[in-house]
């Protein structure tokens, strides 16, 4: 009996210590233009209960509409879905959903991301899916990114904003990567940041007074400012250098953010990737 007891000590602290949450995102891989589609987000948590948060960051150009939120309460502030619980649902796992309303115009590859996080009178507990990429496809007789004419008047209207020009490939096989900046007569703090894909390396080209970080272990390249330039909208560069190997079978998909400071608040805006050429439309 003895044993058992002392046994018993031995295996309850790391059953208590096994406990974890996990979520698994299911979408389309493609979609099209102009239409909307399903989004489930499968929650386990085994038998952890108290306060619960999912949030779900939506790519710019799509709209969602709540659809399953288990009791949760439903929220989107333009950037990102928040369900809250007082109280988590008592299934052990159970499914959320919404739908995605794809503007006429978007295209291209977008990430979805999103974080579990859960509080209990033990501690809390966290989580993130496997981000996942849609692409977007065009849709016949609708105009989309790459068949309008962009000027930067076009642009200087979207406010607050980071375009992306196409990766395209120099001379020494090296893709180069210009990045549009429109921050208006934004001065303060302002940080852009890229995932780049597997099995490259990121060299800053031209940085406009930026510190460039380039971080090889999470593949995050970053232009840093403590105060941004003056000027209401500048480019920065920098290349892809492949390193040894196959690349081949590895999509070459970039994502990214700008952060600034705004009064006492840092916002976010999701850096737009376009078919244009970006200094040649900048000297039209």
């Amino acid at each position: 009996m003895k044993k058992i007891f002392a046994l018993s000590l031995l295996i309850i602290p790391y059953l208590l210590q096994a406990q974890s949450i996990s979520l698994n995102l299911k979408a389309p891989e493609e979609v099209y233009s102009g239409s909307d589609f399903l989004v489930n987000v499968h929650i386990t948590k085994g038998n952890l209960e108290g306060f619960g948060r999912l949030l779900i960051k939506i790519p710019g150009g799509f709209t969602p509409v709540e659809k399953k939120s288990a009791h949760g309460k439903f929220e989107f502030d333009g950037s990102q879905i928040k369900i809250i619980w007082l109280e988590m649902p008592k299934e052990q796992q159970f499914t959320v959903s919404f739908a995605l309303k794809a503007a006429p115009n978007v295209e291209g590859y977008k990430v979805i991301r999103g974080e579990m996080s859960l509080a209990t009178g033990d501690g809390s507990y966290r989580a993130e899916p496997r981000p996942h990429i849609v692409t977007v496809k065009k849709t016949d007789n609708i105009a989309t990114a790459d068949s309008v004419v962009f000027e930067y008047s076009y642009i200087k209207e979207l406010g607050v904003s980071a375009i992306r020009q196409k990766p395209y490939l120099n001379d020494s096989n090296q893709a180069v990567v210009n990045i549009l900046v429109n921050k208006g007569d934004l001065t303060g703090f302002g940080k852009l940041e890229e995932s780049i894909p597997p099995g490259y390396t990121a060299h800053s080209l031209v940085s406009n007074s930026a510190i460039f970080i380039y971080n090889k272990s999470n593949r995050k390249a970053k232009f840093l400012w403590m105060n941004m330039p003056r000027v209401d909208h500048f480019i920065v560069s920098y290349i892809l250098s492949p390193n040894k190997g196959k690349l081949e079978d590895i999509p070459f998909i970039i994502t990214g953010e700008f952060m600034y400071a705004e009064g006492s608040t840092t916002k976010t805006v999701e850096i737009l990737e376009r078919n244009i050429d970006l200094k040649k439309m900048l000297e039209e």
